[in-house]
């Protein structure tokens, strides 16, 4: 008897240990979480655009628990600036956060004359149209007639996208659309796609021919994937 008294002894003592350091556990994260040491002062930004500064932030992350912020804590700004593909969060222990922000690849400038006042917008990656007058060094196209075929910016996007996988320097690329087809310039290239469909197959085809040769004359598609080079 005494030895089963002190068995059951044992197992309570490591029963009431367990509860008191799953307690302690728990004690601690709840102050932790709660406590203002841990609240956030400082928001940091680091991008590579110049368009955005902490004060923009605030309201999301300011005397919030550091330990409660991540980047879902910002879904409302990427709202705000559709630009915005991703925020990253690190923390700086124990009142600090900076926001690494990074944004969709700007792909094209789209000149368009169809209007009576021409528009000239930047083409991002996620398929957003911004009026920008500071367009880099980017390919560009000019449109003059249309209308233009559904999906034509998607077909655009996997046009630029798939030039990117060759050896190439995309800011040197001129397209053109005149509503039936679409053509272009790549150093003494001319290059014609004919229709606005398959870009992507096209593109792959013609950054292939224009990395491996030197092509100074004109480039004709008679499909996706069937061309004639006068080179």
């Amino acid at each position: 008897m005494e030895s089963e008294f002190s068995l059951q002894e044992k197992n309570s003592f490591r029963t009431f240990l367990i509860f008191t350091f799953l307690l302690t556990g728990i004690l601690n994260v709840a102050f932790s979480i709660n406590s203002s040491h841990f609240r956030v002062k400082t928001i940091e930004i680091e991008s590579i655009s110049n368009k955005y500064n902490s004060n923009d932030f605030s309201n999301e992350g300011l005397n919030k628990s550091i330990w409660l912020i991540n980047s879902d804590s910002f879904a409302s700004k990427k709202m705000q600036y559709p630009t915005i593909e991703n925020i990253e969060v690190r923390r700086e222990y124990p009142d600090e956060i900076i926001l690494i922000i990074s944004e969709y690849a700007e792909l094209l400038v789209i000149s368009d004359l169809r209007g009576t006042i021409p528009v000239r917008n930047v083409l991002y990656k996620n398929g957003l149209e911004i009026k920008s007058s500071d367009t880099g060094e980017l390919p560009t196209i000019l449109i003059t007639n249309g209308p233009v075929e559904a999906g034509f910016n998607g077909e655009l996007i996997s046009m630029i996208m798939t030039l990117k996988n060759y050896d190439l320097d995309e800011s040197n690329f001129t397209f053109a659309y005149d509503g039936k087809k679409l053509t272009g310039e790549y150093g003494e290239t001319f290059f014609d796609f004919g229709s606005s469909i398959d870009l992507g197959t096209k593109a792959a085809a013609l950054g292939l021919l224009l990395e491996n040769s030197e092509c100074d004359g004109e480039v004709r598609f008679l499909g996706s994937e069937e061309l004639i080079a006068n080179c």
